[in-house]
């Protein structure tokens, strides 16, 4: 702040002992060269500061562009175990740590957000049914309290930007019905409540948008069959972006920082074959400068980038999926590989290690984003509530199915993932045991009832909405969906890992999938990692999980397709 006093923070993983804790927060004094901690996993429960005592989870949500001693931030309080409460805002003086209330939130759950001077909040309130409610504070009134927005279409699907005059808020939404519907760029009035399409992206994801120092629109970024961007100001920063853009023709240009002046930028330039390097560009220099690569080493393999495939499904949605081809040498098969979730994440058009990885082991990778994914608007993620083990997996098929027909791939399909693509090649091999020749299951779950009575979300105040809505509660449905019950249709080999300390998909029910595996004559192996969680996060236990990934599919390589009459797939 001011060049004497930065604040930041630091994500401490421990699975033990800080899970669901906040970040810590430090304060550097640059005139002393002395590091203070004022916010820990406990709140500001630190030894000699002064004020209310808190306790909570915390987030930064302003640095208050024109207060050089404050920034304004949301504490959810730890007064419940399943965390359905109502955030309180502070601010916070950087200097002592000590804290000074400004409101309380408009609802259990909500999730604020600022405008950079800090005079106008606005906040996103859960609702039954996976819905959403706006309100918003404006500060400065002489009695403010949060008022509801009141909007003609479902909600603001993903909130973006206030105004620094607090007169305007952008946003992410879809205007229109469909699972293809389009996302805008959408801008709010907030006293009359009116909307402005700013911008159609079409059925797209990854959308980014910037705001310069003075809170106003410069450009947006988004991802159809590559990097598209639009710049709606001219500035020296849009300038230098447009020309990063045009000496990087194919890649992702973003800009990570700038001062408020936009004499000084730092730009970031990378690719889905290129780990990426960090620029500055400063006016004073007149240009712009290499500082430092990603992840050199990498860069320099010569990657090959994803390639975009649109499909339709046989009930007539439009698809994108990523596929990946190996460097050389024709395919040894096609791995569809499922992303977690489901709902939210989505395969996005970027560096990504795992299907590289694949890649480089010989096999063509397909990343589908199938119904009940994130990224390409609400519409396509809720059409995929209740179909986990159903629709969902059909269009995971029919994409692998139009990658064969279009793309030299080889003849057999296998299917990889983790979390709720873990549970889906479970299920993949059920359903459609007639299609994939093998299966890699990474910290699934086997058994929609179990997972639902042991997961670490189970006690959330928010939980029960999301199981009943996204999952569902038939309990026929739910049975037919759970592979543990339809072992009698796998026919092919299955490759089991899981950690051992997963919460999120805890490991008792693998052990009981396994030990039901064995009272069959699958062909299966399954490794256990201890200390693991929810995925392998020590390099070692990578190293060593596709190690054994690549030798379970060099034996599956070796297998007679499941069915010869589909070999000229």
């Amino acid at each position: 702040r001011a060049g004497d006093i930065f604040a930041y923070q630091v994500l401490i993983e421990d699975l033990k002992e800080r899970a669901g804790r906040s970040s810590d927060m430090f304060l550097l004094h640059m005139d002393k060269d002395v590091n203070e901690r004022v916010w820990s996993s406990s709140g500001n429960f630190i030894k000699g500061r002064s004020g209310d005592r808190i306790a909570g989870s915390l987030n930064i949500i302003s640095t208050l562009q024109y207060d050089q001693e404050r920034v304004l931030v949301s504490v959810y309080p730890w007064k419940r175990r399943d965390g359905g409460v109502r955030p309180v805002v502070y601010t916070m003086q950087l200097a002592t740590g000590n804290f000074r209330k400004v409101t309380v939130g408009p609802g259990r759950g909500a999730q604020i957000r600022s405008n950079r001077t800090g005079t106008m909040l606005m906040a996103r309130v859960p609702k039954p049914g996976l819905n959403t409610e706006h309100f918003y504070y404006d500060r400065p009134k002489d009695e403010p309290e949060w008022q509801k927005i009141s909007l003609n279409f479902p909600r603001i699907s993903d909130l973006r930007h206030i105004t620094n005059d607090g007169k305007y808020v952008y946003g992410v939404t879809q205007l229109e019905k469909g699972i293809n519907a389009p996302q805008h760029l959408i801008k709010v009035s907030i006293e009359s409540q009116e909307i402005e399409s700013v911008h159609n992206f079409g059925f797209a994801s990854d959308i980014a948008v910037q705001f310069d120092v003075d809170g106003e629109l410069m450009f947006a970024k988004w991802t159809d069959d590559g990097y598209k961007s639009k710049v709606f100001q001219s500035s020296t920063a849009t300038k230098v972006i447009a020309g990063f853009e045009k000496g990087f023709p194919g890649f992702n240009v973003s800009l990570t920082g700038m001062d408020d002046s936009s004499e000084n930028l730092t730009i970031w330039v990378g690719s889905t074959s290129v780990r990426g390097e960090f620029y500055v560009w400063e006016k004073e220099n007149g240009g712009a400068r290499y500082l430092f690569s990603s992840q050199e080493k990498v860069d320099q393999l010569g990657l090959n980038p994803l390639q975009s495939v649109k499909y339709e499904t046989s009930d007539g949605a439009m698809l994108q999926g990523w596929l990946l081809l190996p460097r050389s040498g024709k395919p040894k098969a096609l791995i569809n590989n499922i992303h977690g979730g489901p709902h939210g994440p989505y395969n996005e058009y970027s560096f990504n290690a795992e299907m590289q990885i694949l890649s480089e082991m010989g096999y063509a990778v397909f990343a589908p984003n199938f119904r009940g994914s994130g990224g390409y608007g609400y519409n396509l993620e809720k059409s995929g509530y209740k179909k986990w083990g159903t629709r969902m997996l059909d269009d995971m098929r029919e994409g692998a199915e139009y990658v064969q027909k279009n793309y030299e791939v080889g003849d057999k399909v296998y299917t990889y993932g983790g979390s709720y693509g873990g549970y889906s090649s479970a299920h993949n091999v059920v359903r459609h045991n007639d299609y994939y020749d093998c299966s890699v299951i990474m910290a699934g779950f086997f058994e929609f009832d179990e997972l639902k009575e042991t997961w670490d979300g189970r006690r959330g105040a928010f939980t029960p909405d999301y199981t009943s809505t996204a999952m569902g509660t038939d309990p026929v449905a739910l049975r037919s969906m759970s592979p543990i019950h339809n072992l009698d249709k796998v026919k092919v080999p299955l490759l089991i890992i899981h950690g051992k300390s997963d919460a999120r998909t805890p490991l008792a029910g693998a052990k009981k999938y396994v030990k039901a595996l064995k009272k069959t004559d699958i062909d299966f192996k399954h490794y256990f990692y201890t200390d693991e969680g929810h995925g392998m996060y020590f390099d070692d236990n990578r190293q060593d999980q596709f190690e054994k990934v690549q030798k379970f599919l060099t034996k599956c390589d070796a297998r007679a397709p499941l069915n010869p009459a589909l070999a000229s797939r």
